[in-house]
């Protein structure tokens, strides 16, 4: 079972983006126009951009699901590629002297200019210093955003690494596989193999177990030689799994744990020959 924590806090601080903007924008602008110019032109702008937005989602949907079949490393891939093309857009209409599109009879927005005051002109800052103004702005904020985004992306991967750890600690040495078997949850699959001695092959595998756990209680089998998946119920999958370990050998169960992250968990339970666990590693994490 996969974890989305971190994709929901994505998308909560890029929904808090969007509407933060959204305000100051309108706020902004209803200084200069009437309440009523600003919620049609509101309206107009609000159009538009959502049809910008499903235009970019669908075509940098299309694109991302050409380049992999990964289904974390396709929404990776299709985020910024929405991203990209959505301001892409963007900054072709501003060069092209485009924005909302307006009908050729439709009113526009009525400003109010205020009769003028005397007062002393206040000289325009040179170009050069509105450039870089604006460069250290938007730097600034380039900076903030990915600071941001690393602590967001720190805290989702140790809540993580701790949900694998409270999943490791319910395995106690001297446990039965009855007993752990059905114990620890959440695992994108568990990989199982016996520890042969050097002069002893497995080409077939009849020494390798793959379980992948179902949200309905069930569990999916594949072991060798023909590595054909079954459909089993927890005690159908414990009872074949103590038909393999009469083999007399040490098995090792490797349990891991994915997550919306491209670093993943996982810890190795260890069964002596008489079918007990006489080890259990520390969660590690890895790519």
């Amino acid at each position: 079972m996969q974890q989305q924590l971190l994709t929901e806090v994505y998308g909560l601080l890029f929904l808090l983006l969007i509407v933060g903007s959204l305000i100051r924008w309108f706020r902004r602008r209803s200084k200069r126009t009437g309440p009523k110019a600003v919620w049609t032109h509101t309206w107009r702008v609000t159009r538009w951009y959502l049809f910008r937005l499903g235009m970019t989602l669908v075509v940098g949907w299309v694109i991302a699901a050409t380049l992999t079949n990964n289904p974390v490393v396709l929404v990776w891939i299709w985020v910024a590629l929405w991203v990209g093309l959505y301001w892409l857009w963007k900054l072709w209409d501003r060069w092209r002297g485009k924005s909302v599109p307006y009908t050729a009879n439709e009113p526009r927005a009525t400003v109010m200019v205020p009769v003028p005051q005397a007062f002393e002109a206040i000289p325009r800052r040179p170009l050069w210093k509105r450039v870089v103004r604006k460069t250290v702005t938007l730097a600034a904020g380039a900076i903030v955003f990915i600071v941001v985004m690393g602590a967001v992306m720190t805290l989702c991967l140790g809540y993580y690494e701790r949900q694998a750890k409270a999943e490791r600690n319910k395995v106690q040495k001297g446990m039965t596989v009855d007993e752990v078997l059905p114990l620890v949850h959440g695992a994108c699959g568990i990989r199982m193999h016996a520890v042969l001695p050097d002069n002893v092959s497995d080409e077939e595998g009849v020494h390798y177990v793959s379980l992948l756990e179902h949200g309905d209680g069930t569990v999916g089998w594949s072991s060798g030689p023909d590595y054909q998946s079954r459909q089993l119920t927890e005690e159908e999958a414990v009872m074949l799994m103590k038909q393999k370990m009469l083999d007399r050998y040490d098995w090792r169960w490797r349990y891991t744990f994915l997550n919306d992250t491209p670093q993943h968990f996982s810890f190795t339970v260890t069964f002596g020959h008489d079918g007990r666990v006489k080890d259990v590693t520390d969660v590690w994490g890895w790519d």
